[in-house]
C-alpha cells in the first residue's frame, strides 16, 4: 500500500498540501532535518497531526514529498543569455528560484541533512537538485566554448567543471558546515571554473 495514500473514507482534502509542503521546507531552511518533526509542521500550519500522517506516514515521506514540490531550477529550462559566460552563471547563481539564493542555499542545506538521513531522500536531492544544477552549468561551458568564448581545445573541461560549484558548495556544508554564500559561489565560478578555461572573470 502507497503509505502517502489517504486511508479509505472521509477524502482527503488536498487544499493544504501546498502549505504544508511549503512550510516543510521553511523548516528545514532553519533548522537540520533531525531536527524537523511532524508535530513542528503541524503546529506552525495549524493542521492536525492526524491530517498530516494521513497524508504522509513518516517524516521521510513528508519531506520526499516537499523535495519533489519544488519542481526544478528553471534555468535548466531556459538557459540565461547575457552573451557572458561569467554574467550567465552569476545570473544563475542569482535566481530568484526559491527566495533567492540567501534562502535556496539554507532549503538546500536542511535537504543536504535529510540527504545524510535516508537514501531515499538523498536520491531525491541528487535527481531534483545536483544533476539539474550540473546540466545547466554544462550546457553554458559548451555554449561558451561554441561561440569561441572558450578556446575549443578546453572543451573537454566543460564535464569536469560542471561540476565543480555545487560539489565545492556540499564540501563546504559538510566539512566546515558553513552555508556557501553568494561569494563563496563568485569566488568558485571566477577564482576555479573561469580560471581553469581561461575566460575573463571580471
Amino acid at each position: 500500500m502507497n503509505a502517502s495514500a489517504p486511508s479509505a473514507g472521509r477524502p482527503y482534502d488536498r487544499s493544504s498540501d501546498a502549505l504544508i509542503l511549503a512550510t516543510t521546507l521553511d523548516l528545514l531552511s532553519e533548522r537540520a532535518y533531525e531536527r524537523v518533526t511532524i508535530d513542528d509542521v503541524a503546529t506552525r500550519t495549524g493542521k492536525a497531526k492526524t491530517t498530516l500522517y494521513r497524508r504522509w506516514a513518516t517524516k521521510d515521506d513528508l519531506v520526499l514529498a516537499a523535495i519533489h514540490s519544488i519542481g526544478r531550477p528553471p534555468e535548466i529550462d531556459n538557459l540565461p543569455d547575457s552573451g557572458s559566460l561569467r554574467s550567465d552563471l552569476l545570473a544563475v547563481i542569482d535566481s530568484p528560484w526559491l527566495g533567492g539564493p540567501d534562502r535556496r542555499a539554507s532549503i538546500f542545506a536542511g535537504l543536504a541533512s535529510a540527504g545524510r538521513s535516508a537514501a531515499s531522500l538523498a536520491d531525491a536531492v541528487r535527481t531534483e537538485v545536483t544533476e539539474p544544477y550540473v546540466e545547466i552549468y554544462r550546457r553554458l561551458l559548451e555554449r561558451a566554448i561554441h561561440r569561441g568564448e572558450i578556446p575549443a581545445n578546453l572543451a573537454g573541461r566543460a564535464s569536469i567543471l560542471a561540476d565543480v560549484i555545487p560539489a565545492m558548495s556540499t564540501h563546504r556544508l559538510n566539512t566546515n558546515h558553513e552555508l556557501a554564500s553568494r561569494e563563496f559561489f563568485v569566488s568558485v565560478i571566477d577564482d576555479v571554473v573561469l580560471a581553469a578555461l581561461g575566460a575573463p572573470s571580471r
